[in-house]
């Protein structure tokens, strides 16, 4: 995936211009995904395995926000699916999402790490 696919390039600005041009902000909103989301990918996928599709949507929520807030846009419409099948009464999001999750997630992190490298000062 292209970091156009990954990252939502306009709120990455858009944290940028919030913190005049630095990135601090973006740095610690970086460190908090790298530590929350492997929490919030355990609650999803024990939500799945006991067919808790309540708790599927309300953590399939808190992902897609914390995503959003970041810019990591595929790891947020990925999350938003996951909330949208939990409220739909469902937890049949395929074999394969601990794997969808856990490599959009390593993506995600390192488009994110790259485009903070990459940044002037």
């Amino acid at each position: 995936m292209s970091t156009s696919d990954l990252l939502d390039l306009t709120t990455l600005q858009n944290l940028v211009e919030l913190d005049d041009g630095g990135h601090e902000l973006l740095s610690e909103m970086i460190g908090i995904f790298r530590e929350d989301t492997p929490r919030r990918i355990r609650d999803i996928l024990a939500a799945i395995a006991q067919g808790n599709a309540e708790e599927l949507s309300r953590t399939g929520h808190a992902l897609k926000g914390g995503s959003g807030a970041l810019g990591a846009e595929a790891m947020r419409n990925l999350a938003a699916g996951l909330e949208a099948l939990g409220r739909s009464g469902s937890t049949d999001a395929g074999a394969d999402l601990p794997q969808r999750l856990e490599s959009l997630f390593q993506a995600s992190l390192a488009a994110l790490e790259a485009y903070i490298a990459n940044l002037p000062g």
